[in-house]
């Protein structure tokens, strides 16, 4: 038999026959690969650690940093000392409140010492026993719930034992009552133990409110005194810096989030920027590190350690609720890196705003207010928004308020009116059907009924259309344009110097509100984006001028004779024009900014225009009718048997179809009521300010053929947003709309061909190059801020200061056609200005895109709405160009030389006495009802025109209705041959042939209140008439009223009258030596009034308040600092004032407050009285003991202000009394007559006025 083989060990044998000869885990060493295997786990776990603990929490070395450096300027404080808060203590004042605190402590030591020694000892007694009356008042509690517990017998025997642990006695070693080491060992039952706990109680809290009692004084006295020295110290006390450093000591490391309703607010950023809170104010300069000397500057993190700049906003903007992203934006959850966290990314949609434009983020909530404190440079961009022309072109809520209320007024009227229409129908078929044949009696009677009711309903209906239709008179009144109305061009221009204005406003005049249009220049200039050719923009200029000049009025203005140069200037100088206008250049330029440089006007504007225009800036040539859609002709009036005039008063309406008209210019300007003479004197000095000038003749403007192409490019190019234009009235704007403009996705932002020049950091070719500077100092017309090379503005903020700056760059390198080109003109902006904008404009983000919960916006309410709502109209027409309305802020007018110390225009002596009044309580200071028939007729004259005062609780208008002068058609807008040169094709026949009425030599009309000013007739500055609607009057008392907090309606306190014996006291303190009223306030004396520098006490009944007057008596530098008013006149002699002067003998019997009773005399003041008093020479009145015998009235700037001396009471008397009785000159009784025609009228004002606080007040339009 064969073996047979073994298979196992063959298979053995070719697997060893595989196999290496060497093994590697055998034959060599893996300790270098171990090795290194461990150190780089060991490397990992250290980076991975250092990571977790410091790599992804940067804060914690920020944090350990801020505390060195905090610890160390705060021990530098101490060293340095605390000088404000020594010199507070060494005050005598502070020595007296410490030593009197000192002394109520030292006067109850005594018996506190005794109550805290007995104090001490029943706690001791209550030591004792208070752990045996516990334990057995638990017992006792548990076996009395057994007993409530237990029915039947069983109740009985816990009932027993209960009574029986009662009884039973415990020993207690009670320490003895005075206080001593001996005790006495008692045995007491539960009701002992019960009765002595609760009466050591009860005489421990006895002895601890006697205690309180006795330390109450010190106490009151110790707050005093540090309520004192925290009132006056200027700079951190000891305790501040010494509370700070122990928390230091204690401070938490970890991450500082703030969390608002769950996830509504997650900020993190406290966990870096520490010190933002800090009640110490924190620079960067105090935080540099150490080492690195004294004048080293601050690296970044001692600037992200500092305090907030304004602590006053964390008061309304509470932290804890919205963070700090909210308003600065950046991404607050993010802390690994700083470019993380302020959100430096390009996909995130929320940057960390730049210092320059912080301001942006108070726009996502605030975007409703006009003006926001603190925000100045939100503000003004606001301001230049609406006041350059910006919302000429772009829509943007809230800035459109009555175009938008006019438009839905008109809407709704029509609405109304189609359901009139269908109502009429309706009804007519209800009566056709009720007489139908086989409709039974119910039915017509139904019919009828129906019929009936609808008109009634159309009643109902019509009666709301009047209201809407006055409404919309109201808001066409309220309508104002940026520009002028090119309707009077022919009227009023050089017809060649249209064209070369178009051409570059800048060159003309340097900082115009009118933009440069680039593509209308003549010049090209591919590298800046200026695609269009030279030749088109020549024929487009020219045909845009051909279609003004001929779509213009036709006529000329009244012939106007030369006035007076020099007294034009002067009055020019000080009527209040330069609050508004400026002129000169460069560094001679003088005035405001808010309208036009008129230093060239001569060169464009004809002479008879100017008088006109300046005489009555809101007389209309023709008026327009918005159904029509056209100005009205004298035919449209003739043809329906009316007289050709139109006013906001009585002359409102269309004589064809009773729709409402346009009856004035759109223009701010106001009335300035001038004397015809007044008008040309100050035309003929604004025309002779500079030389003539020759343009090139423009004949082509009078070619019909341009026309057509002229409009259509005043249509592409949106003139109509800034002026009124004949066609284009209803015009919508060709801009997009700028309200979330802010919140545009960046890659939406049309860089077009400068996205990589953006990104790179390199500006475009050309960019911030200007043609033209105004003045040395003055940053050029839209020129841009050089920004650090290399620096990238690929953002929002490069994207608008480009548009802003240059807008053709995003044209630059573009193939399409010139016809594309953008439309978007270049502003003239400064520097600061183009900020202002960019900050404004990158704050508009709208709810969407705000990086704060729409729950946290700030909507305005009640009086905060009275206030913006107010501030809209006083930015409107800049009243702040003349008055000052907020605390800190200054007038224009304040601004020019002429109303500094020893200001003069001219012979005329100004200074600060002749500015306009400040504002900033006027609310509190006014009665509401005079203040609205004062906005009405600042002349006070009896003239508002188209508002019935009686129905407003004002006075009613005593002028004719012949005396209205707004807009009026008279002989001034007769035909009387072409105007402009060369014959003119009759394009628009508006206001042709008027028919004349009732007006004043050379066409100018009556002026109602000329040459007045209703209350400071003193002042050479005029308050102007604005013509203010109803709704602008409503809104602007209510705004006064609720910045002077001021409740609504306003309801005046009945007067109590003054006894014989207060009058006679009243009036010694009135022309008291030490109470100079009559020096500064007129009296009626013509003589004395020429040089009085305060209002006449006539109207005070009427117009002042009598708590305000109170106040304002005592210490007027509180209400209005800087006044002239003289303080000190009081002092306080304990619950009432006293007067601060020699004191008349009838004094002594009066006890009540002799504030009030001359306030209450002042407002009571007849003309009678005043003459009076006017009349009566103060006695030598000896002065008390302890009382000043001089005069002690001071106003406020440091030194006291004389009283008029006996032999000055009236510089008019003085001058009077010259010369011989037998000489009486022909003057001086002239000047007798003319005080007798004023107090005659003075007596029937005071009349008028008594009557009118009778009437009932209403605030409703």
């Amino acid at each position: 038999m064969a073996e047979t083989p073994d298979n196992g060990k063959l298979a053995r044998r070719d697997a060893d026959a595989d196999a290496p000869k060497a093994d590697p885990i055998v034959s060599r060493s893996t300790s270098a690969i171990l090795l290194v295997s461990a150190l780089l786990l060991t490397g990992v776990l250290a980076w991975s650690l250092y990571d977790e603990v410091y790599g992804m929490r940067p804060w914690k070395s920020y944090q350990q940093s801020f505390v060195k450096r905090y610890d160390r300027y705060l021990r530098r404080l101490e060293k340095r000392g605390f000088q404000s808060e020594k010199e507070v203590k060494q005050s005598a004042e502070y020595k007296r409140l410490d030593a009197e605190a000192q002394a109520a402590r030292a006067a109850s030591a005594p018996k506190t010492a005794e109550v805290d020694k007995r104090v001490a000892a029943i706690d001791e007694q209550l030591g004792a026993i208070s752990e045996q009356f516990q334990d057995r008042r638990g017992q006792i509690t548990l076996a009395s719930y057994n007993v409530e517990q237990a029915a039947g017998s069983r109740k009985e025997s816990l009932r027993r034992d209960l009574e029986q642990k009662k009884a039973e006695k415990v020993t207690v070693n009670l320490p003895a009552a005075d206080g001593g080491k001996a005790t006495q060992k008692r045995e007491m039952n539960f009701g002992e133990l019960e009765t002595m706990y609760v009466s050591l109680k009860d005489e421990k809290g006895r002895l601890l409110a006697e205690k309180g009692e006795l330390l109450k004084p010190a106490g009151d006295l110790e707050r005093q005194r540090d309520e004192y020295l925290k009132n006056n110290v200027t700079e951190v006390t000891r305790q501040q810096v010494s509370l700070t450093r122990t928390s230091l000591e204690n401070f938490d490391f970890g991450m500082k989030q703030i969390n608002y309703k769950g996830d509504m607010v997650v900020d993190r950023c406290e966990s870096c920027h520490l010190g933002i809170r800090s009640p110490i104010p924190i620079r960067a300069s105090d935080m540099v590190p150490l080492n690195r000397g004294k004048l080293s500057r601050p690296d970044p993190l001692a600037r992200a350690f500092v305090s907030h700049p304004s602590p006053e906003l964390l008061k309304v903007h509470d932290p804890e609720k919205f963070g700090c992203s909210s308003c600065h934006w950046g991404n607050g959850r993010a802390t690994t890196s700083v470019e993380k966290g302020h959100g430096e990314n390009r996909f995130w949609l929320h940057p960390l705003f730049k210092k320059e434009n912080a301001e942006a983020g108070c726009n996502q909530c605030h975007s409703a207010d006009r003006v926001l404190q603190g925000a100045n440079s939100l503000n003004l961009g606001k301001d230049l928004f609406y006041q350059r022309g910006c919302v000429g072109c772009h829509r943007y809520e809230g800035f459109d308020r009555e175009t938008d209320a006019l438009s839905n007024t008109r809407q709704l009227v029509k609405q109304l009116e189609d359901e009139v229409s269908s109502n009429e129908h309706d009804a007519k078929v209800a009566r056709a059907d009720s007489s139908a044949p086989g409709v039974s009696d119910a039915r017509a009677a139904e019919l009828l009924a129906r019929a009936e009711g609808l008109v009634v309903t159309n009643s109902q209906l019509e009666a709301k259309i009047d209201q809407l239709n006055t409404q919309a008179r109201y808001l066409m009144q309220d309508q104002k344009k940026v520009g002028p109305n090119l309707k009077d061009i022919r009227l009023k221009l050089r017809k060649e110097w249209i064209p070369e204005w178009l051409k570059d406003p800048q060159a003309f005049r340097p900082g115009t509100k009118m933009p440069t249009f680039w593509y209308l220049s003549g010049s090209e200039n591919p590298d800046k984006g200026n695609i269009v050719p030279a030749s088109m923009q020549d024929d487009e200029r020219k045909a845009i001028a051909a279609f003004l000049w001929q779509s213009a009025y036709e006529g000329r203005v009244a012939q106007q004779p030369q006035g007076d140069t020099a007294h034009g200037e002067e009055l020019f100088r000080t009527r209040g024009c330069l609050a508004c206008h400026s002129i000169g250049e460069g560094e001679q330029k003088v005035g405001g900014v808010f309208a036009a440089n008129l230093t060239k006007i001569g060169q464009k504007e004809n002479y008879d225009y100017v008088v006109r225009w300046v005489h009555n800036p809101r007389e209309r040539w023709a008026p327009y009718c918005p159904k029509e859609k056209r100005d009205l002709t004298p035919e449209d009036y003739t043809k329906n048997g009316k007289k050709f005039e139109f006013d906001t008063g009585k002359h409102t309406r269309c004589p064809n179809d009773g729709a409402e008209l346009q009856v004035q210019n759109m223009t701010v300007m106001p009335n300035f009521r001038l004397s015809d003479q007044d008008a040309r004197d100050i035309a003929t000095y604004l025309v002779s300010l500079a030389p003539a000038a020759n343009y090139p003749e423009a004949s082509y403007m009078d070619d019909t053929k341009l026309f057509e192409k002229g409009k259509s490019l005043v249509k592409q190019y949106g003139c109509a947003g800034c002026h009124e234009i004949r066609g284009f009235e209803e015009e919508q704007r060709i801009g997009k709309e700028l309200t979330a403009e802010g919140a545009t996705p960046l890659e939406r932002l049309d860089f077009a061909r400068m996205t990589h020049l953006a990104e790179d950091g390199h500006e475009p070719p050309g960019f911030g190059e200007e043609a033209h500077a105004d003045g040395a100092g003055e940053a050029k017309a839209g020129g841009a801020k050089k920004e650090k090379e290399g620096k990238p503005w690929y953002d929002h903020k490069g994207f608008f200061e480009h548009k802003l700056g240059e807008p053709s760059i995003y044209d630059s390198g573009k193939v399409k056609d010139p016809k594309e080109h953008l439309r978007m003109p270049k502003p003239y902006l400064t520097d600061e200005w183009k900020r202002a904008l960019t900050t404004f404009l990158m704050g508009s983000v709208g709810t969407e895109g705000a990086n704060v919960p729409a729950a946290l916006f700030y909507s305005p309410t009640d009086q905060q709405k009275a206030i913006q709502d107010g501030w809209w109209v006083v930015k409107k027409y800049n009243c702040m160009g003349c008055h000052s309305v907020q605390v800190g802020q200054k007038s224009v007018l304040s601004g020019l030389t002429q109303y500094g110390a020893d200001g003069a225009v001219g012979a005329i002596k100004l200074g600060p006495e002749q500015l306009p009044p400040g504002l900033m309580t006027e609310g509190a200071r006014v009665d509401p009802d005079w203040l609205l028939r004062f906005l009405s007729d600042p002349s006070l004259s009896g003239y508002s025109e188209g508002i019935d005062l009686g129905a407003h609780g004002g006075k009613p208008s005593a002028a004719k209705p012949e005396e209205n002068n707004i807009g009026r058609g008279t002989q001034s807008n007769r035909q009387s041959g072409p105007g402009g040169g060369g014959a003119q094709p009759p394009q628009n026949q508006a206001g042709v042939n008027a028919t004349p009425q009732q007006s004043g030599e050379a066409g100018l009309k009556p002026q109602a209140g000329e040459n007045r000013n209703g209350v400071r007739t003193y002042l050479r500055v005029r308050m102007p008439t604005f013509n203010f609607s109803p709704n602008e009057l409503r809104t602007l008392v209510r705004f006064f009223l609720a910045v002077s907090a001021q409740q609504e309606p306003y309801i005046k306190p009945q007067a109590e009258p003054l006894s014989t014996a207060e009058k006679d006291l009243a009036r010694a303190l009135f022309t008291s030596q030490a109470a100079p009223c009559l020096k500064c306030h007129m009296t009626g004396d013509p003589g004395h009034d020429q040089t009085a520098t305060a209002p006449n006490f006539l109207q005070a009944g009427e117009r002042l308040k009598e708590d305000w007057t109170v106040r304002w008596l005592l210490d007027p530098q509180r209400i209005m600092p800087g006044t002239a008013m003289p303080s000190q006149l009081f002092k306080r002699d304990g619950e009432r004032w006293v007067f601060n002067g020699p004191l008349p003998p009838a004094a002594a019997d009066y006890q009540g407050d002799h504030a009030r009773l001359l306030a209450r005399y002042l407002l009571s003041l007849t003309p009678e009285e005043q003459a009076r008093a006017r009349t009566t020479v103060p006695a030598q009145v000896p002065a008390p003991s302890g009382t000043q015998a001089g005069p002690v009235a001071s106003n406020g700037r440091g030194k006291p202000r004389p009283a008029a001396a006996p032999g000055r009471q009236s510089a008019g008397r003085a001058k009077a009394g010259r010369g011989s009785r037998q000489q009486v000159s022909q003057r001086l009784r002239r000047l007798r007559f003319a005080r007798e025609r004023r107090l005659r009228l003075a007596r029937e004002r005071w009349r008028q006025a008594a009557a009118a606080r009778e009437r009932v007040r209403d605030f409703s339009p």
